[in-house]
């Protein structure tokens, strides 16, 4: 997402990657949830056939119910604040309605288009562009951004602006449920995973919008 400008606008992959990888995460949180409280993994077709979706806003309900049944809003300042993010966010359950239609219908779309199947949910590449003109615009100073002299680096700055302003919001939505793995009920397997997830789950305020944390430091090569 960072790497988009003026120039290469195809943000069409990387969202459909984003959506992919937040629902393959919230499916994780409500299996954990349910082996913690069952003591086992769901293997009823019912509960699977539950989970089967693309669903990205649906997944994040289920979380949400579950981590009430925690009482997790109680725990600690963390948890209150993610608890009220996650719930009341109006931007974050926009964006998470976004990454719900690319992943239920983005791949298929257009093809459905062209042999004359019927789409349930709009266009995602059109919400996609709205949604970004919408950040674009609450920028107090948008309509001189938009005429006069430089207008390809104000673009190439505006695109910059606007993949922030998702990188940080997605950053919130990843440490908040990561976080569940560590302050919530998903059990000794849950806890077992905080290594995969501790890029997020160690996410500071001070990092967020960076496109990597200055703590996380590639190895270098040998």
């Amino acid at each position: 997402m960072n790497q988009l400008d003026g120039a290469n606008d195809f943000a069409h992959l990387p969202i459909l990657l984003l959506s992919n990888g937040f629902e393959r995460l919230l499916k994780m949180v409500i299996c954990l949830d349910y082996l913690e409280r069952e003591g086992s993994f769901p293997d009823s077709p019912g509960f699977r056939k539950k989970i089967k979706t693309h669903r990205v806003d649906h997944l994040l309900g289920r979380v949400i119910d579950a981590a009430k049944g925690w009482d997790y809003a109680e725990r600690c300042v963390a948890t209150r604040t993610d608890m009220d993010f996650l719930e009341n966010d109006a931007d974050l359950r926009r964006l998470v309605v976004l990454l719900a239609g690319y992943g239920e219908s983005a791949r298929y779309y257009n093809m459905n288009v062209i042999v004359g199947e019927r789409n349930i949910l709009d266009d995602p590449v059109q919400l996609f562009d709205s949604y970004c003109t919408d950040v674009f615009m609450r920028q107090p100073d948008w309509q001189e951004r938009v005429s006069g002299d430089g207008i390809g680096e104000k673009i190439d700055e505006d695109i910059r602006h606007v993949n922030r302003h998702i990188t940080e919001l997605l950053q919130r939505f990843a440490r908040a449920l990561c976080r569940m793995f560590t302050l919530g009920k998903l059990g000794q397997a849950g806890q077992q995973l905080t290594g995969i997830i501790s890029m997020f789950l160690l996410l500071r305020d001070e990092d967020l919008r960076q496109v990597q944390p200055r703590w996380f430091e590639p190895r270098e090569s040998r």
